[in-house]
C-alpha cells in the first residue's frame, strides 16, 4: 500500500503533462495519387504510343486538330507550332474550387500539353498544373507548392483539407480525360483509360 501511494505521487504530476503532448496518429501516411515525371517531380500525364504506318505529317495534322477541336471548359490555345520538328505545345486550364480567406472561389488551374510526333508513333505531356495567382501578367503557383505538406493544405494528421482533396481529384479526372482525348484523337480509335 506504501508504494502504491508513492507511485500516485510521483506519477500524478505527469497525467496533465501527458495530456498536453500530441500523440502521433497510427495511421498510414498520406501517398499522393498524382502521377509524377521521374526527372522533373512535377505532376505529368505522359505517354508513348505506337501508331504504326502513319506519317509525322499525318500524326502532326492529327495533333493539331486536337487542339483546334479539343472540347472541355476552355479550348486548348497552341503556343508553339513547329511541323519540321513535329512539336506542338498549349495551354489549357479549367475553374477548380479553391478556399480563400474562408470563401469558396473558382480560380482557373492552367496546365500545359506538349505532343511530339514521329514516323509511326507520338508523345503527349500533360504538365505544368498552377493556379492562377490573380497576381497578373500568367503569374501562376504550381499545383506542387500545394502538395507539400504545409498548415494551409493538409490537416494536423498530414492528409490534404477538403479544399486540396478535391483540386486532386480534378487534376486526376481532366489530367485522364485529356490523355484519353489526345490518345484517340492521334490514334483514330477509341481508347481504353485503364493504364
Amino acid at each position: 500500500m506504501k508504494y502504491l501511494l508513492v507511485a500516485l505521487l510521483l506519477l500524478g504530476p505527469l497525467g496533465p503533462a501527458r495530456a498536453q503532448v500530441k500523440l502521433p496518429t497510427l495511421r498510414a501516411a498520406w501517398v499522393n495519387p498524382l502521377p509524377k515525371d521521374s526527372i522533373t517531380g512535377k505532376v505529368s500525364y505522359q505517354g508513348v504510343v505506337q501508331v504504326p504506318g502513319a506519317t509525322q505529317a499525318a500524326l502532326y495534322a492529327r495533333a493539331k486538330k486536337w487542339f483546334e477541336t479539343a472540347s472541355g471548359p476552355t479550348k486548348p490555345t497552341i503556343e508553339t507550332s513547329d511541323p519540321t520538328a513535329g512539336k506542338i505545345t498549349g495551354k489549357s486550364s479549367e475553374l477548380v474550387m479553391q478556399n480563400f480567406l474562408g470563401a469558396n472561389v473558382q480560380v482557373p488551374l492552367w496546365r500545359t500539353i506538349t505532343i511530339q510526333v514521329k514516323p509511326g508513333r507520338f508523345r503527349y505531356q500533360i504538365t505544368d498544373f498552377a493556379f492562377d495567382s490573380g497576381k497578373g501578367q500568367g503569374a501562376v503557383t504550381p499545383i506542387e507548392n500545394y502538395l507539400t505538406p504545409n498548415a494551409l493544405t493538409f490537416d494536423d494528421a498530414g492528409y490534404p483539407k477538403p479544399v486540396l482533396q478535391s483540386t486532386i481529384e480534378a487534376i486526376q479526372r481532366s489530367g485522364r480525360q485529356q490523355a484519353t482525348s489526345v490518345r484517340q484523337a492521334l490514334t483514330g480509335k477509341a481508347v481504353d483509360d485503364n493504364w
